[in-house]
């Protein structure tokens, strides 16, 4: 059945941020792969997914396959659709994208669709784009190749004033050895029902993947943004019994160099002396079983245990 793994494409949030002082963490907006067999699952199109789809052009072009793509959106914010144009696969007809959320589907094209306006951009429609795309939307209990997907409502800024016009959501991937990845991004973990619901939607998953946008002082003024703390990611933790935590959703005009700092701060807190955890890395790969980190030089590879 093989060992469930996550690999993360983007881990910027709002938007993208490439350069010197980013470059250990990285500089792209989100986008997840789930390694489950051969499938190809993702999550959310940041511009993390350019560098996805180059990646995929041998098994294009020098293997000739015909490829089979499912992508779950967790909502249609720009950093994390943006580079859906420039994924590459979408321009090979033998290619198949399937693309869920638990949107209406006419919700979900009409969203995508904008990024292929002709004012804004040389293409005419998504679906004139040379690969089969088909849009579905996500009910409770789909399964593919034998990976449970499910999802629950996400607390992104409903606080602002305004009305959300669409929900965001959470996904939990779980396989056939019921080892599972929670993936809570754009995520305000303060204290409310919604929250107390997730904590119970993710209890004692395997790798939780958790929004931690803000430092404690920077929340004093973005409360209500729909965004989480490290201090608020790592509570959750706790409360949910996570194996392994990773942060993510970090702030664009972070330095590694401030992450850094951050981290050393967090692991002198006693609260999380028991947690496992870490910012999450771009281009490394997160194996969900019990056996030690590693790391290549090319290929990282970060083992959850």
């Amino acid at each position: 059945m093989g060992t469930l793994r996550v690999k993360l494409w983007g881990t910027r949030g709002l938007v993208s941020s490439p350069g010197h002082d980013t470059a250990i963490y990285g500089g792209n907006t989100p986008c997840v792969q789930i390694l489950h067999k051969n499938n190809l699952i993702i999550v959310d199109t940041g511009f993390g997914c350019c560098n996805l789809g180059e990646d995929l052009l041998e098994r294009i072009l020098v293997n000739k396959e015909d490829l089979k793509i499912h992508i779950f959106y967790t909502h249609f914010h720009w950093d994390h659709i943006q580079a859906l144009p420039f994924f590459m696969p979408i321009y090979f007809a033998n290619t198949q994208l399937n693309i869920y959320s638990p949107e209406p589907q006419e919700t979900t094209a009409s969203n995508l669709e904008i990024l292929f306006d002709a004012s804004y951009s040389p293409f005419e429609s998504l679906f004139t784009m040379p690969a089969v795309v088909k849009v579905h939307q996500i009910t409770k209990n789909l399964e593919i190749d034998g990976l449970k997907i499910d999802f629950h409502a996400v607390d992104h800024g409903s606080s602002l004033g305004e009305t959300e016009a669409h929900e965001t959501y959470a996904y939990k991937f779980t396989n056939e050895k019921n080892e599972s990845i929670a993936l809570l991004t754009d995520h305000e973990a303060r204290s409310s029902l919604r929250n107390d619901s997730l904590i119970e939607f993710a209890k004692e998953c395997n790798l939780l993947i958790h929004d931690a946008q803000y430092t404690e002082k920077e929340y004093n003024k973005y409360a209500g943004w729909g965004h989480s703390t490290s201090q608020q990611a790592l509570e959750n933790a706790l409360k949910m019994g996570a194996v392994k935590t990773l942060l993510t959703h970090h702030h664009p005009f972070r330095t590694d160099v401030a992450i850094e700092k951050i981290n050393h701060e967090l692991r002198q807190d006693e609260r999380f002396h028991s947690l496992k955890f870490e910012f999450a890395t771009e281009l490394v790969e997160y194996e969900v079983g019990n056996k030690k980190k590693k790391k290549k030089s090319t290929n990282k590879v970060s083992k959850v245990g």
